[in-house]
């Protein structure tokens, strides 16, 4: 499929930066050229389209949506260059044709469509190659329609026409992970969330379930597990049902989205141990000892606990575990987990210790056995592995070829490199949770008021033997505001969509990354901000993911030229219901570039029009 994008991208035109005046489209189309008309949308407007479910679901709902929302875009354009254009003709429908309607929402399906809106005639077409695309065509042509002014919502149109689209994505793989365990959210906040996704043309949702502090799927097969590892609050469960499940499956499926689920194992799984106390071990120990000492932690946060791999009763519990959720998840990959095994966890348990000693066994051994089995599982209930790179990277354990890699603190060339496919979602650019602070109570740190002096003596030593660690020598972790955040700083929408995936890497290496994934971790989260701490940056992600960090030219896209894009898309996102965080002052919107950070070029050549 990434082989179709780069077709795409090298047939078509780059979109020129002046045709960004007036309409705002997120993320931007591959290729797009439109003219000075002026299309009016009837008022017995229709879709057109071939009797499948989600496909007829889709057109229905976009059709209220656009009726509902009678968009005026709220950035200016630059010189107030928008003018008065009479409707040439009245738009009564869109026909939409797709060329395999029974492609299924697979790894991989062709999401390509194309979009011809006329400049006179009543009828448009959209063109898509299976049902998915033509789900993205839609979410296109809703960002066209307008309302014709703020003092008049009642007439619609399609600015610029004739409007011609073709558009592709670059990655197959776009995603969102919502960890679900640290705190918990709503069946509507997820499906909020993958409102956004769709609007975003994201497509995967990466459902984090579970870990050490709640476990709140509620199975059947083993009830105990969710009856005693889910939060109550206030008397209440929090937990997701069977029911649940699918219905946030069924909602997705509807509007393009895959939902894959981790139960994250065999660490970070204390909430295991609350149900099934012998299947787990360092259950009853702080997450670090006495000394305070990292080396001697019994985990890398609260709360401590991990699966017991020498225990026969653990891998029948984590069967059952796994046949049931890979029965109730349709998607064909499964996230197996995988990441920051303690091996001092492991060692506080007799039974452990007693193996390594006979077997001669160490960590490595202990993790290596219990991953081979775990991965053995998914793959009898035909799902595709999805791990956290740890083990094979880091730890160069032996993992199957045919799992596919989550990169979250490696670098990507390491893990293509030694052949596998690869998910990125680098901390430094991708990870949406870092901003807040550490969460730990009783730090002492965050006390200091001045920065902390360092010795002139030890400022030599490490200048002059260590000058790569010198500029970021910070004795204490808190000042600067970091606050023992091990992630700072914070994430902007500018720093997500800067995140190059294929940086380094020779264009057979590139083809290995299926794509991206922001995350949310949620020590700090819950339903009160989700949609402030995910969006827009996950918006920025999806441009970076869809579009390409390259246009067709090769020239990298240009954060100063997505910016009035984002300003506008921002607020649409809010009118769609998604409380989105904004990203600059309304002023900034209602004048153009005077936020720029440095002297605007388009001030010294106004004759070449201002971008935006």
């Amino acid at each position: 499929f990434a082989g179709l994008s780069a077709v795409i991208a090298a047939a078509f035109l780059t979109l020129p930066t002046s045709a960004l005046i007036d309409t705002y489209l997120w993320p931007i189309p591959q290729s797009l050229s439109w003219g000075d008309g002026k299309l009016h949308i009837d008022n017995s407007f229709q879709f057109e389209a071939p009797a499948v479910p989600e496909l007829q679901a889709a057109t229905a709902r976009y059709r209220k949506m656009i009726w509902k929302e009678r968009w005026t875009s709220v950035q200016v354009p630059y010189g107030n260059v928008t003018k008065h254009v009479n409707p040439t003709g009245n738009l009564k429908s869109v026909k939409i044709s797709v060329k395999d309607t029974k492609a299924d929402l697979t790894p991989g399906v062709d999401e390509s469509y194309s979009i011809d809106i006329p400049e006179k005639a009543s009828v448009g077409t959209i063109h898509a190659e299976t049902v998915w695309g033509a789900l993205r065509a839609l979410e296109t042509f809703s960002q066209l329609v307008k309302a014709n002014s703020d003092s008049d919502r009642s007439h619609l149109y399609v600015a610029k026409t004739p409007v011609k689209i073709e558009d592709a994505p670059t990655f197959p793989y776009r995603g969102v992970m919502l960890d679900t365990a640290r705190n918990y959210y709503t069946v509507d906040d997820i499906l909020r969330t993958i409102d956004g996704m769709s609007y975003n043309k994201l497509n995967i949702f990466h459902w984090h379930i579970t870990d050490s502090q709640s476990f709140p799927l509620q199975l059947e097969t083993v009830p105990e597990l969710g009856a005693k590892g889910a939060y109550t609050l206030h008397g209440k469960l929090l937990g997701y049902t069977k029911q649940d499940v699918k219905r946030i499956i069924k909602y997705a499926r509807e509007r393009g989205v895959r939902v894959i689920p981790e139960l994250d194992m065999p660490a970070h799984t204390a909430s295991w141990g609350k149900g099934i106390k012998d299947i787990t071990t360092c259950t009853e120990q702080f997450y670090l000892d006495p000394t305070n000492d990292w080396d001697n932690r019994y985990a890398s946060e609260p709360t401590a606990g991990q699966l017991n791999p020498v225990n026969p009763k653990t891998y029948k519990v984590v069967k059952k575990v796994i046949d049931e959720v890979t029965s109730w998840f349709t998607d064909e990959y499964y996230h197996a987990g995988g990441d920051e095994p303690v091996n001092k966890c492991w060692e506080d348990s007799k039974d452990v210790r007693d193996y390594m000693k006979k077997h001669n066994a160490t960590g490595n051994d202990l993790l290596q056995m219990f991953l081979t089995k775990e991965l053995a599982m998914v793959k009898d209930n035909k799902k595709t592995a999805i791990l956290w790179e740890d083990a094979a990277t880091q730890l160069g354990l032996d993992i199957p070829k045919e799992t596919i890699l989550q990169v979250w603190t490696g670098t990507l060339k390491a893990a293509v490199q030694s052949g596998y496919k690869v998910i990125a979602s680098s901390y430094n650019f991708f990870y949406l949770d870092c901003r807040s602070g550490n969460w730990n109570g009783n730090d002492t740190t965050v006390d200091e008021q001045v920065p902390p002096t360092i010795p002139q003596p030890l400022l030599d030593y490490i200048n002059n033997n260590y000058p790569d660690f010198a500029s970021d020598l910070i004795p204490s972790p808190n000042f600067g505001g970091v606050a023992g955040d091990w992630c700072a700083p914070f994430k902007s929408w500018q720093r997500v969509y800067s995140y190059d995936m294929t940086y380094n890497l020779t264009k057979t290496e590139a083809k290995s990354i299926l794509g991206g994934e922001v995350a949310l971790w949620s020590e700090q989260s819950d339903s009160a901000v989700i949609d402030m701490k995910i969006w827009p940056r996950a918006a920025a992600a999806a441009e970076a993911m869809w579009s390409g960090r390259y246009d067709s030219t090769g020239k990298q896209r240009d954060i100063g030229e997505a910016q009035p894009r984002m300003f506008d898309w921002r607020y649409r996102l809010i009118e769609r219901g998604i409380n989105a965080e904004p990203i600059q002052p309304l002023w900034c919107g209602k004048n153009p570039h005077e936020c720029d950070l440095n002297y605007p070029w388009v001030f010294t050549h106004p004759k070449d029009g201002g971008g935006y």
